[in-house]
């Protein structure tokens, strides 16, 4: 298979050991350049009214996919993406933060982990269809928003949800599998 290259793209072309360290080092100063800018604008007080009343909060977790490749999953309230396109700034979104999410599978459950500090349980809100769960969470002090397309179809009536010390823990059952129906056909 052949990917076409775009240098905004991390993941578009084929690596060897040496350049996917090469990369990273790339990448990490990008996002540390980023970063400077975002500081150096708040310190001179070069930000839009809305940006000058929110933290800037910006993060990221990245694991090995199951193709070995990296995966990059970010959170915060800023509203451009730094693993994006290259020409983009990054600004405060006021309404509502990314929480750190992490999703993991088994053969018959989907269980989700998202880090909500700050909030009571009684806060809130989860909406989970066959393909996507969204948490969200609006109080006076916190506002949060995660909507989560899943690669496996759930029971949404399965979803069993625990909240402790700002951890929120979802779990739900996958669909039993459509496994196609055949017959053995004898060869003369």
């Amino acid at each position: 298979m052949t990917r076409r290259h775009n240098p905004d793209d991390w993941f578009s072309q084929d690596w060897n050991l040496d350049d996917l360290f090469g990369s990273l080092d790339a990448e990490f100063r990008r996002m540390r350049r980023t970063m400077d800018e975002m500081m150096r604008d708040a310190a001179e007080g070069n930000l839009p009214e809305a940006d000058r009343k929110s933290p800037f909060v910006w993060g990221f977790s990245m694991r090995t996919g199951p193709d070995g490749r990296p995966q990059f999953e970010e959170f915060g309230n800023t509203s451009d993406s730094l693993f994006g396109p290259r020409a983009n700034k990054a600004t405060v979104e006021t309404t509502s933060r990314e929480p750190l999410t992490d999703t993991n599978e088994t053969e018959d459950e989907v269980a989700i982990t998202v880090e909500l500090p700050g909030v009571s349980k009684a806060d809130i809100d989860i909406d989970a269809t066959v393909k996507e769960v969204t948490i969200k969470v609006e109080t006076d002090a916190r506002n949060y928003f995660k909507q989560l397309p899943l690669k496996s179809k759930i029971i949404p009536d399965s979803a069993k949800a625990t909240y402790t010390n700002g951890i929120l823990d979802l779990v739900l059952k996958k669909q039993e599998s459509e496994k196609p129906q055949g017959t053995k056909v004898k060869v003369d």
